[in-house]
């Protein structure tokens, strides 16, 4: 997509998840968007040129430098609001047009490495991403989530479901062990 990206040391490096994400968010980025979960910041880079804003939200401190200086190198960094945090916990009652999330979905007993690891059963963050997500979008907003088919993707369309949203797969891409999609929200 012409962009320029630095991997820091720790942080998640983009694979085939964020690349399906990417090409699910292009035809419908605009507003004001939430990337969750954001690594080097390459999913919101990516549409940085097409929205408002692009609020950055990642746990981890040494992926929202990366994030930062990868805005910076592509000359977006005005379009940036980087926070260090869990989630939305850091956002208070803002809302969004487009929540963007990939998130650590690997299964792992005891986490050891935070950009992959999505504890027992991989569904630690995928849950409560979908039990809060309402609350950040705007009434016509959008949110969209990488998940494995290793995560019981039933699991995720049934709690979006029992939350009041609506689910559905919009993109997939098979590979070796697994399946990948890409889960839309709406109201």
């Amino acid at each position: 997509m012409g962009k320029r990206i630095i991997i820091y040391p720790g942080v998640y490096e983009p694979a085939e998840d964020s690349y399906l994400l990417i090409d699910a968010i292009m035809p419908i980025a605009s507003g004001d968007i939430l990337d969750l979960c954001c690594g080097t910041g390459i999913v919101g880079l990516c549409v940085a040129d097409k929205v408002r804003s692009v609020t950055s939200i990642d746990i981890n401190p040494i992926a929202i430098k990366n994030t930062c200086e990868n805005f910076k190198i592509n000359s977006v960094y005005d379009k940036l609001n980087a926070i260090v945090g869990d989630l939305f916990n850091p956002l208070g009652k803002v809302k969004f047009d487009l929540i963007t999330m990939n998130p650590p979905y690997l299964w792992d007993e005891e986490p050891k490495d935070i950009s992959w690891s999505g504890g027992k059963k991989g569904r630690n963050i995928i849950d409560r991403f979908i039990m809060s997500v309402s609350n950040f979008l705007k009434e016509n907003g959008k949110a969209l989530f990488v998940q494995s088919t290793i995560n019981d993707i039933e699991e995720s369309l049934e709690l979006i479901s029992k939350m009041g949203l609506k689910g559905k797969i919009i993109m997939r891409k098979k590979f070796l062990f697994e399946e990948i999609v890409v889960i839309e929200i709406t109201y």
